[in-house]
């Protein structure tokens, strides 16, 4: 008998969490197989208009390869085809899928093939010949569960994949499934949870009277969403993020409960972190800069009401930078730590170290009786960090500047205590570091001072304020002129002349010093083009430079392009580093000083011969000039120890093949000594002071014979 097409069933019919399907048939895949050719066409053209994709076969055989090549959702075969007939096609292909729905075309005559047909497993027959609208009535069911086991599928396994912990229970709570996320994050296997109540197994630790409200919640609600703490199976206790839904059935009573939940113990340490490091050091455990001005505002409302001193301590490290750049930055940040630790034994659990970056440090000293008290706590701090670092079974030597203000003396904001510490150890850092001192109204002049001239400096480089001075460097035994070390003045409009030393110092502190030593080079290349354009020979100028000048990245570059807007060779051009300077980043100098070589630019190392020389950086680096300290040349006729170190400093550059200049010569006496030496470059007031660009020509003309002899 034919099949009736039987409508989809109601969306209240639908399963339990799936949602009804629209227009199914556009998703089915339907496997025709008809071995005759025109009945095949006849049905596969408006099929194809209907439903999703037609694949066509012309006998049992292609049929059976196409079904396990395609999987469709569907298979309409003919009964009676020669080969593997219908029959047998079905047999295989439910051998194989039992669930996929198999429609067998038949013809009245075919009854008893159709009843084997039946037992077989056939889920649907249409009569021959087919009409295609009794083809789709019964498909559109067959399409219907099919959707339907697919989405029930692919809920499954979204259930069982899933990252979160899920638990199902029915109407009274009792749990009927958990998935495998269930499992990995309470430590229950699924078997030992079926049939529990879900409150029996609510690891919560916040309490019955919360979890009443939290499952009253869902039965008014539907739902419920939040963060608490529960306990694994293990007991140990957790974090989690959870969720609570009901599923209510067509009547609109609850059917089921979805419990879902999500441990967030990593996000829980994360936020954790990030709080910690809002208010802590990473690298030394310190409090940092917001934490200690916390505790500072604090200490002073206590102190303010108790009648009471706070002490607030600024330390910096001496020397810090020269291990950061010698022996790198991992060496750098265990100094760091060891202070912290040195610096914390130094104080009362009631006080408060921080570090407010790089190496610096600031100790509060809360509810002191006198500032003498925060004097004795810098005593032992700067015995502490004098003490040795060690590293590779090495010492190094790291001192510390320690700068002293109090509450209410110095101060009754914050702000203001910590600026005077500050000035207070940058005055300790200026007589001579590795001390303390206490802050005094006059440091706090001198620092308005410094941001005068500061303020002053950066307006008398645009009002052409500053001038360069020439020192002649002359042959020793015949006076004939080498060359020229070019020294700045500035020519202050309220204070005076001023020197290098009176300003240098706050020119490389506020990093003004690059500007300013970039018009230093554009003047002296200026004024060695005009020299020469007078008729002058070329003179060679020595400009003395500091590590900030070195470790712009393009200085090489910036100085080429001086040279060729003077219109003069870099071969009349010394640059002078003390040894300190090329010592620091060492790989990175030697590439600079290698373009500067290519320019024609002689390297010149200052002050040599005094504190730690490193012989390894006449070795690598393309040094070749070396300068004796003034130091060493001054005491040369009265010191033996001087004297020995000069004749060493000389010797060594002859072997090295390298020249040697005696700079700050002031008697016959000193020229003497080193024209004994072979030293033939000398600098200093014996033979000339300082002369104006201008006074040069005329210099040269009071040496008899200099003239002839610069040009021979």
């Amino acid at each position: 008998m034919n099949a009736v097409p039987q409508p989809p069933p109601s969306p209240d019919e639908v399963p339990l969490a799936i949602a009804p399907v629209a227009d199914p048939l556009q998703s089915l895949t339907v496997l025709l197989v008809e071995d005759d050719p025109v009945i095949r066409a006849s049905l596969a053209l408006p099929l194809a208009k209907r439903v999703g994709a037609v694949i066509e076969a012309g006998n049992g055989e292609e049929g059976l390869a196409r079904f396990r090549e395609h999987r469709p959702h569907v298979v309409i075969t003919d009964l009676v085809m020669p080969g593997l007939d219908g029959l047998a096609l079905t047999r295989a292909i439910k051998a194989e899928s039992p669930a996929t729905p198999v429609v067998i075309a038949t013809g009245h005559s075919e009854a008893d093939a159709l009843i084997a047909a039946i037992e077989i497993g056939v889920d649907r027959y249409v009569l021959k010949p087919v009409q295609v609208d009794c083809l789709l009535g019964v498909l559109g069911p067959l399409a219907y569960t099919a959707a339907l086991e697919s989405r029930q599928k692919l809920a499954a396994q979204v259930f069982a994949a899933s990252s979160e912990a899920i638990l199902i229970a029915d109407a009274d709570l009792t749990v009927v499934d958990a998935n495998d996320a269930f499992t990995r994050i309470s430590g229950y296997e699924r078997s030992e949870v079926l049939g529990l109540h879900v409150l029996d197994l609510d690891g919560a630790i916040e309490g019955e009277a919360f979890l009443e409200a939290l499952w009253r919640t869902v039965r008014d609600t539907g739902h419920w969403r939040g963060e608490l703490w529960s306990r694994r199976k293990s007991g140990e206790l957790y974090p989690e993020w959870r969720s609570v839904d009901v599923v209510r059935d067509a009547d609109g009573r609850i059917s089921n409960y979805v419990v879902a939940w999500t441990d967030i113990s990593e996000r829980k340490e994360a936020e954790a972190r990030i709080q910690y490091l809002a208010h802590y050091d990473a690298l030394t455990d310190l409090p940092n800069r917001v934490l200690f001005s916390d505790r500072f505002e604090q200490a002073l409302i206590h102190a303010r009401r108790a009648g009471e001193t706070v002490g607030v301590l600024f330390t910096d490290l001496d020397r810090f930078k020269l291990v950061n750049d010698s022996l790198g930055h991992k060496v750098g940040d265990q100094v760091l730590q060891e202070a912290s630790r040195r610096l914390l034994s130094c104080v009362r659990a009631e006080d408060t170290v921080s570090r407010l970056g790089g190496d610096e440090f600031v100790i509060l000293l809360p509810a002191l009786r006198t500032p003498q008290d925060a004097g004795r706590v810098a005593e032992k701090v700067v015995a502490a960090l004098a003490r040795p670092f060690r590293h590779k079974g090495d010492d190094l030597s790291i001192s510390a500047s320690v700068g002293i203000a109090c509450f209410p003396n110095d101060g009754e904001l914050a702000d203001t205590l910590l600026t005077h510490a500050d000035l207070a150890m940058y005055r300790a850092k200026s007589v001579g570091r590795n001390n303390f001192q206490f802050f005094s109204p006059e440091l706090e002049s001198g620092a308005l001072s410094r941001l005068s001239l500061e303020h002053d400096m950066r307006q008398g480089l645009e009002r052409g304020e500053f001038e360069l001075l020439y020192q002649p460097q002359v042959d020793n035994p015949t006076g004939r002129l080498l060359g020229v070390e070019a020294l700045i003045r500035w020519h202050h409009p309220e204070r005076g002349l001023l020197l290098p030393r009176d300003f240098i110092p706050l020119a490389e502190e506020s990093g003004f010093i690059v500007p300013l030593s970039l018009w230093v080079l554009a003047e002296a290349a200026r004024q060695v083009s005009v020299w020469s354009g007078t008729g002058l020979p070329p003179v060679r100028v020595s400009i003395n430079l500091c590590a900030a000048q070195l470790k712009q990245p393009d200085f090489a570059a910036n100085f080429a392009r001086i040279l060729a807007e003077a219109g003069v060779s870099g071969e009349y051009f010394e640059l002078e580093f003390t040894e300190q300077v090329l010592m620091q980043d060492g790989e990175r100098n030697l590439l600079v000083l290698s373009d500067l070589k290519k320019l024609g630019v002689g390297i010149t190392l200052d002050d040599f011969g005094v504190g730690y020389s490193n012989l390894n950086v006449l070795r690598r680096l393309p040094v070749d000039t070396l300068k004796i300290d003034r130091s060493l040349v001054s005491e040369v006729t009265e010191n033996k120890d001087d004297a020995v170190i000069v004749d060493a400093i000389i010797s060594m550059a002859q072997r090295m093949d390298l020249k040697v200049v005696a700079e700050g010569v002031e008697t016959a006496d000193q020229a003497g000594f080193f024209r004994d030496r072979a030293c033939q470059e000398i600098q200093g007031h014996f033979f000339s002071k300082p002369l104006a660009a201008a006074d040069l020509p005329g210099y040269l003309n009071s040496l008899p014979g200099v003239l002839a002899q610069v040009a021979g």
